[in-house]
């Protein structure tokens, strides 16, 4: 490993014990008592090299949603690449799917910036990703086929927004209420996204 490659490797392992360490005492005391101080004790260095790499607190906890975003977007776009064979509203209802099981499956993230209490959301920076990385984008594109193919009803402008905010919203429930942890966990998901699906489906009487 060249000097370079090193470098980038030591800051992004720093960077992951700071998002962990602050997950952990956000989980356990509260954001309110979360500090630089209290980061930099956990992980035995000064605030110092803690604000080398965030300005404040808020930052940190925009880049645990920052980083949980890029694990729904990347297992969302591998399980459309799976099932591209499949008809729109199949693709619809395994994104969905894709999208809660990707937040409960980094649970203790999804704790922390709950607990937050900040408007922390799930999207990268601005201007930090292409079109055909955006989740919004893919969701969007699949909506618009489904429209193209009389599949799904006429749908507004601002439904992809919508439906992102349900499934966050399901998602972290779950995780407050530790749903994703019982043996019905699967059977819930399956059953909420279906319902999302049928308020999509072309029913009869719907203008085409």
């Amino acid at each position: 490993m060249g000097t370079r490659a090193r470098h980038e490797y030591e800051k992004e392992n720093m960077r992951k014990l700071i998002l962990e360490s602050a997950t952990k005492i956000i989980i356990e005391e509260g954001y309110d008592n979360l500090s630089m101080r209290k980061i930099a004790d956990a992980i035995d260095y000064s605030p110092t090299t803690i604000y080398i790499y965030y300005k404040d607190k808020a930052q940190i906890v925009g880049d645990i949603s920052r980083q949980i975003y890029e694990k729904i977007v990347f297992n969302i776009k591998k399980v459309l690449e799976e099932n591209k064979g499949i008809s729109i509203d199949n693709q619809l209802e395994l994104t969905f799917r894709e999208f809660i099981i990707s937040i409960t499956n980094n649970s203790e993230m999804g704790k922390a910036i709950i607990r937050s209490g900040t408007s922390a959301i799930f999207g990268p920076e601005e201007g930090a990703e292409s079109p055909e990385e955006n989740g919004i984008a893919i969701l969007q594109t699949l909506l618009l086929k489904g429209q193209q193919q009389s599949m799904l009803r006429k749908l507004d402008n601002n439904v992809s927004w919508m439906l992102i905010t349900a499934l966050l919203g399901f998602a972290m429930n779950a995780i407050e209420n530790q749903l994703y942890l019982g043996a019905n966990w699967p059977e819930l998901v399956s059953v909420y996204t279906k319902m999302l699906m049928n308020g999509l489906l072309t029913g009869e009487g719907d203008e085409m």
